[in-house]
């Protein structure tokens, strides 16, 4: 039986991100239409990217799959203890519905080398704080797909920076103002995330056999 305490429970003495998901749980376990409509709004995006980069350009497929990843997570969401965040829950649930996809089609390489790379993707993940900044990998002409491929791996607080900085053309200060931050603690949440994304980028193009 688990000890592990209700999502009210645990949303007093936990920090900001782990509250809000907290209070979120408890508000979808509680009925409230409106907390499933929140959790689908604040997590559709980045799960249909991280779908959508390990299944394809079958777009049909790939809404099936966020769709029943939503449907799972809503009838289980009891079981859910908080040790990850909600994303990161969502993010599990639909690596089993897209490992139960493929094995009714013949996967592509690029799904292949995302299937193969999860465990050491968070892996680095998990340390990248600690790694030098290879920049230069930034710079490499490689195809839109491979590139997508990194940054669905990627949390989305790191996907958002290395948008609005490299695709949107914000500054650091503009990071800062629009993240609630000072201008340092931006630089170095883009930082970590440019570190993540060269290493996740040279991960799954070293699988797919684009880099020596």
């Amino acid at each position: 039986m688990s000890t592990s305490p209700e999502p009210a429970a645990r949303a007093q003495s936990a920090p900001p991100g782990e509250a809000a998901d907290a209070q979120l749980a408890a508000r979808i376990l509680r009925g409230e239409h409106a907390a499933a409509r929140d959790l689908l709004d604040a997590h559709l995006t980045p799960l249909y990217q991280f779908v959508h980069f390990r299944i394809g350009r079958d777009r049909g497929l790939v809404e099936d799959v966020v769709q029943d990843t939503f449907l799972t997570a809503l009838q289980t969401l009891g079981a859910w203890e908080g040790r990850s965040d909600l994303r990161g829950w969502l993010v599990g649930i639909a690596r089993n519905k897209i490992r139960a996809a493929r094995r009714q089609r013949a996967p592509r390489a690029l799904e292949d080398a995302l299937a193969e790379s999860d465990a050491e993707i968070d892996a680095i993940l998990a340390d990248v704080a600690r790694e030098p900044l290879p920049d230069q990998v930034l710079e490499r002409r490689e195809t839109s797909e491979l590139v997508g491929a990194a940054l669905s791996a990627l949390p989305a607080d790191y996907q958002q920076a290395l948008l609005a900085k490299y695709v949107e053309g914000h500054s650091t200060r503009e990071l800062a103002r629009a993240g609630g931050q000072s201008e340092k603690a931006a630089e170095s949440r883009l930082t970590r995330a440019r570190v993540a994304f060269a290493r996740v980028f040279e991960l799954l193009a070293r699988k797919r056999g684009g880099l020596a």
